[in-house]
């Protein structure tokens, strides 16, 4: 036998002796554990598992039902081969999409209640700043009491009381948690009243005209009775757009009041399209200054024609100013 195949063979022999060594210490506590008659123990050994060579048959393991995986760990006893698994708890792990549709599912539920909740629905408008209108007319136009505070929009709400209501000059809008609803407006204040076509309506310094809803409230004293639409204002851009608020210019309004205050007291002035603005004279004749540029001249020019008409001792049916470099007058036949 050659030197290598004699230390093989002792190291087999060695390596099968240290095995069963092991073995048998094995073994020798498992018996030790039977022998105290301690059937907790017995069961609570923690399963071994041998790597390599160990000799002899492996120590039967409990079988386990089907679960979910488990982490395994294992501890090494100090023995070569031999290594202890320890009790492990299954991995518990929460699907994604479970969470996700229990979130979903309550947020659904919360808006829901919000959305139908009474606590969250308007019941009452504050309105401040009326004067000329009353709180019931303005409410029945917005119409929102019982809707939901989570759909009121503040700026459509401000646009809508504006477009139904032009003697508004401002509106604001603010909405407060649970349903309080807060309208701020300012009205316009009419200087004159313009009657046409059966139909009245107001209008305040700017040139804007607005319905007279009271027939019954106060209107100015100032009355014009016209038998045409007044001149357009000249404004920038859109002009569809600018006339549909603004009723004449704000010149005109200027002429009007000039007229009003050299007109005869209760006399009513008079407006058309082809002699422009003027007063029917409870002395028996029509004066027209036509538009109202340089209305104060005009003025004083038939002031003058008036004057020279009674010292002559003639009494006109018509006294024309429209153009204050050539004005006119027409007796009675």
């Amino acid at each position: 036998m050659t030197e290598s195949n004699r230390l093989r063979s002792v190291s087999q022999r060695t390596r099968s002796r240290r095995d069963q060594n092991i073995d048998r210490r094995l073994r020798e506590k498992v018996r030790e554990a039977k022998a105290r008659g301690n059937a907790y123990e017995t069961h609570r050994i923690p399963p071994v598992m041998v790597r390599g060579g160990l000799a002899g048959a492996p120590l039967p393991l409990r079988k386990s039902s089907k679960s979910k995986a488990r982490r395994r760990f294992d501890v090494s006893l100090g023995i070569p081969g031999a290594e202890m698994r320890l009790p492990s708890l299954p991995q518990v792990s929460i699907e994604l999409r479970v969470f996700s549709g229990v979130l979903v599912a309550a947020l659904a539920f919360l808006l829901y209640y919000l959305w139908n909740s009474p606590s969250f629905r308007v019941e009452e408008i504050s309105i401040t700043g009326l004067q000329r209108l009353n709180r019931g007319d303005v409410n029945a136009v917005l119409d929102i009491e019982g809707e939901p505070i989570f759909a009121i929009d503040p700026q459509a709400i401000a646009q809508k009381a504006r477009e139904a209501f032009p003697e508004f000059s401002s509106v604001s809008v603010e909405v407060g948690l649970p349903r309080a609803v807060e309208v701020t407006v300012q009205e316009r204040q009419p200087i004159l009243t313009w009657k046409q076509d059966g139909r009245t309506v107001l209008v305040d310094a700017s040139g804007v005209a607005f319905p007279q809803r009271d027939m019954a409230g106060n209107s100015p004293a100032l009355v014009v009775e016209a038998v045409s639409s007044p001149p357009l204002p000249m404004v920038e851009g859109d002009l569809s757009a600018a006339s549909s608020v603004q009723f004449m210019p704000v010149e005109m309004v200027s002429g009007i009041l000039s007229m009003s205050a050299q007109a005869p007291k209760d006399t009513p002035l008079v407006y058309d399209s082809k002699h422009g603005l003027g007063w029917r004279d409870s002395r028996g004749w029509d004066v027209y200054f036509g538009d109202v540029r340089d209305i104060d001249m005009k003025l004083r020019i038939y002031q003058s024609i008036i004057k020279k008409l009674k010292k002559d001792d003639l009494k006109p049916v018509l006294v024309s100013v429209e153009y204050a470099h050539a004005p006119y007058y027409r007796l009675e036949r």
